[in-house]
């Protein structure tokens, strides 16, 4: 896949297919950065640590029967599987899905102003590995 304009993410949360009711999705991957300079160093060393992730969605709010709130808000402070992919087509070299559970730290299901679409962000740190695949 060369460079592309994202249109067509595909993102599942326990299963539940979340694509068109999200306007943005942000997945960070990052690593400790661990000091390792002994005495007499002049310079600072380091070597990789634990890593974590988080994960941002940007939803556009809806009510109704089996969408956001209806699905969101019982996980609440339970761990919840994300997959997000490029692109809704199959999991290939080209299109890796990215797997992670993520700890429903926060819900704000009210969010808006008035005349604004109904909108709400929330941001879940992963709990363990966040795994790439690619078939």
């Amino acid at each position: 896949m060369a460079k592309f304009v994202s249109t067509d993410y595909k993102t599942t949360i326990n299963g539940t297919d979340f694509s068109s009711s999200l306007s943005s999705v942000s997945l960070s991957i990052e690593s400790d950065d661990v000091e390792t300079t002994a005495f007499g160093g002049t310079f600072r060393t380091r070597v990789g640590g634990l890593k974590t992730g988080s994960l941002t969605l940007d939803f556009f709010q809806d009510f109704g029967a089996s969408s956001v709130d209806s699905t969101l808000f019982p996980l609440l402070n339970t761990l919840a599987t994300v997959v997000v992919l490029p692109t809704s087509a199959a999991v290939s070299a080209t299109n890796p899905s990215y797997t992670a559970t993520c700890l429903v730290s926060q819900y704000m299901p009210i969010s808006s102003a008035v005349g604004d679409i109904a909108t709400l962000s929330v941001t879940w740190p992963t709990s363990g590995t966040v795994s790439r695949a690619t078939a």
